[in-house]
């Protein structure tokens, strides 16, 4: 598991890296963008105010050239026709300059249009089609969740086996227990017997104590009487080399008879002791062959607990191990836990900062577009009431490519709508994937809950079966300090007996020299009595050598077996520290292993809020998408109504064509203009002043709708000095008709003007 983790961790390093670069790449990209679109603007901009200078130029030479014209004719008095018609000719020059101007921008406008429109139709089709890959996208998931759930209850069926493996597990492992008890009751029985045992020992070797004591007795009582006969033999040949009489000889004899059969009396009782102090030998050999024995099994059992508590302090160490590497693995997946939460924050909230530019972008595209839509409906009514007073001798055709300019500046805010349609269902997109990673989130959390609740119940059951363990050891030891008790004690008890012995051996020497000495006498008497008893004398002594030599080895025998149990009990007391410690350990990994699954919990939580907030999101940029759809359906209808509007007016351009006079274009312009506002119902053209004798730079051009989702704009003409001249001076000589049409040609041309940046522009608090 930790080579995994380890390989885990080094695959997961170059994708982090690798994701950093791709971020940093990105944010690049748009800052190039960014500047990029600057720049774009910039040159705009620039444009606009090159043409405005352009415009201005040829108006400052147009006033110019007019002023001339006007200084040198002031002079003739007869000149007044030349002078009106010089300005009429100024005035078409204007209007053909400005015509120019109005085209290249209807051109340029068109280009612009067009590739918006071819924008907005490719975001249109990828847009359906993401909407489609999201619907299969939903069925998926769909389907996976109906997978999950089904998986989900397999799980439940398969814990349900598994909690029903567990109670047969208890059930076995009370059965177990049971067992052990038996055996600890039946080794409890054999303790019992050998302490039995032990006790007959100690009696039997207390009776051998009182025989040997009583051989003692009687051997010293075989020595007086053996020094009393001595003594009697020595008067006997006293009494022999003395010339004792023959009744004394008879005495003697009788003496010598009676002292005889004591003697034959003495020897037999010394042979049936000789034959009860082998018999006790026997016993004691026996003894101490079963008490070898019975050493051998304490020694054996010992070593069976010895591996037996090996066995366990290597299971235990082996289970720490295991432990602390489930430590480890859960303390790696915590970290990578806080670094996929830091990083959905960073992209959480980085997505927060994306939407909310789009949303500022979608604004301002969306007013864009509105003062686009102002602005052109505007010059279409002003391009239509032009077209109507020109006269050119392709009016229709003007018309129509105007129009189509209308019809692809209607196609190209469709387009525009189709955009924030298209990024508004990008930005869904973004947040079902926000949704479907805290999902997936939420499904690694709940696997690592699961795992850490199962971690949990395996620690439970490691310590609960460490507390066993520690238990059997405790009783273990408790057995083995009893066991050592008793063979102090009987360690002591040897003692006293091997001081005893000491002592016995002591007074045994001292008897062995004596008898020595007395059988150095008795050969040196060379009596066959004496020596056979200085024989046995000697056989004695080997005997209580050979007695002393194994008294000797049975003590040093018993030191070693005190020493190793001394060993044996040290060993098991740190055995059974270590098993505490091992103990504590477990428990503070267990609190620890609790810790970590409350901090999952609560990480889980979280991430369950977090996928609340995305849903909640998701919701909104449904509607939002909704209102967008709503919108463009709009958009679509407008569309629709503008085409009609289109055929509308080039029918009413058709027929205004027929009905055109060569003879009088003022007034053919004015029937024509009637019968396009009659035709055109929607589109109402209205001239209004703040007084009947206004000057002309103060005339103002209305045009507004009847549909109340279209806007109303109204047109102010700029402050020409030159043309505010030419007014004045023809509401002074009350100039004829045409000449009032020039006015308003000149007017028109005034509005016309104004639309351009150098102008005073569309008032939009007016709109």
């Amino acid at each position: 598991l930790a080579e995994v983790a380890v390989d885990l961790g080094e695959e997961l390093s170059p994708a982090n890296i690798a994701t950093e670069r791709l971020e940093a790449e990105t944010a690049e990209r748009l800052k190039l963008e960014k500047e990029l679109n600057e720049q774009q603007n910039k040159v705009k901009n620039l444009q606009e105010t090159s043409e405005k200078l352009e415009m201005e130029l040829i108006c400052a030479k147009s006033d110019l050239n007019g002023v001339s014209e006007d200084e040198d004719p002031e002079n003739d008095e007869g000149g007044g026709s030349g002078v009106y018609k010089l300005k009429y000719e100024r005035v078409a020059r204007e209007l053909e300059f400005t015509k120019r101007r109005l085209q290249t921008q209807h051109e340029h406008d068109l280009e612009q249009l067009v590739g918006l429109k071819k924008q907005l139709e490719k975001k249109l089709s990828d847009a359906y089609e993401e909407v489609e890959e999201q619907r299969q996208v939903v069925g998926q998931w769909k389907r996976k969740a109906q997978k999950m759930t089904n998986e989900m209850n397999d799980l439940r069926m398969l814990l349900e086996e598994q909690n029903g493996r567990n109670n047969l597990l208890e059930k076995k492992q009370r059965k177990f227990d049971a067992e052990c008890q038996a055996l600890q009751d039946a080794a409890r029985q054999e303790r019992v017997t050998k302490d039995r045992l032990s006790r007959e020992k100690d009696v039997l070797i207390a009776e051998k104590f009182t025989l040997e004591q009583t051989l003692a007795d009687t051997r010293l009582e075989l020595e007086l009487k053996e020094e009393k006969l001595a003594s009697l033999q020595r008067e006997l040949e006293e009494m022999t080399f003395g010339g004792s009489t023959e009744e004394e000889i008879a005495q003697l004899r009788r003496s010598k008879n009676e002292l005889d059969r004591r003697v034959k009396e003495q020897e037999e009782e010394l042979d049936e002791m000789a034959g009860q102090v082998q018999l006790l030998e026997q016993a004691k050999l026996r003894l101490e062959m079963s008490l070898e024995t019975m050493r051998k099994e304490a020694r054996r059992e010992a070593q069976q607990r010895d591996d037996e508590l090996e066995e366990a302090r290597n299971s235990s160490y082996k289970k720490i191990k295991a432990l602390e590497c489930q430590l480890e693995t859960e303390h790696e997946e915590r970290t990578l836990l806080l670094r996929e939460k830091h990083e959905l924050e960073r992209r959480l909230s980085s997505m927060e900062d994306q939407d909310r530019m789009d949303r500022q972008a979608e604004e301002a595209a969306t007013q864009k577009l509105k003062r686009d839509l102002r602005k052109y409906k505007a010059l279409l009514k002003d391009a239509q009431a032009q077209l109507e007073r020109s006269k050119a001798e392709t009016p229709g055709k003007a018309l129509i490519r105007q129009l189509r300019n209308q019809l692809e500046d209607a196609e190209s805010a469709r387009t525009l709508v189709m955009k924030a349609r298209q990024s508004a269902e990008a930005e869904l997109a973004e947040v079902q994937a926000m949704f479907e990673e805290s999902q997936k989130g939420r499904n690694d959390a709940e696997e690592r809950a699961n795992v850490a609740h199962r971690d949990r119940a395996e620690l439970q059951a490691q310590i609960e079966e460490n507390e066993e363990e520690l238990a059997e050891l405790m009783k273990k030891y408790s057995a083995a300090v009893k066991q050592l008790n008793t063979e102090q004690i009987a360690a002591s008890e040897y003692e006293f007996k091997l001081s005893e012995l000491e002592a016995e051996r002591n007074n045994l020497k001292e008897t062995v020299s004596e008898l020595q000495q007395r059988l150095e006498v008795v050969e040196n008497m060379a009596d066959p009595s004496t020596a056979m008893l200085s024989k046995r004398l000697e056989l004695r002594t080997k005997e209580l050598e050979s007695r002393l030599d194994l008294e000797q080895a049975t003590r040093t025998r018993l030191e070693t077996q005190v020493a190793r149990l001394k060993e044996t009990l040290e060993k098991v007391q740190n055995d059974v520290a270590q098993a505490k410690s091992r103990e504590m350990q477990a428990q503070d990994a267990l609190k620890k292993s609790q810790k970590s699954l409350r901090d999952m919990r609560e990480e889980y939580h979280v991430a369950a809020g977090r996928e609340q907030e995305s849903v909640a999101k998701r919701k909104d940029l449904e509607k939002k998408l909704e209102q967008v759809e709503s919108e463009s359906s709009a958009l679509k209808n407008d569309l629709r109504l503008a085409l009609q509007r289109i055929a509308d007016l080039q029918q009413a351009m058709e027929e205004g064509d027929d009905d055109v006079s060569d003879s009088d274009d003022s007034r053919s312009t004015d029937g024509s203009l009637s019968d396009l506002e009659e035709r055109l119902r929607p589109i109402k053209v209205k001239r209004t002043t703040n007084g009947e004798l206004m000057s002309p730079s103060s005339t103002k051009t209305l045009v507004h709708e009847k549909d109340d989702n279209s806007p109303r704009i109204t047109l102010t003409s700029p402050s020409s000095p030159h043309i505010h001249k030419l007014a004045r001076q023809a509401i002074a000589e009350d100039a004829a008709k045409a000449e009032d049409k020039v006015a308003t040609a000149t007017t028109t041309t005034a509005n016309s003007i104004s639309r351009q940046p150098g102008g005073a522009g569309l008032k939009n608090g007016e709109a």
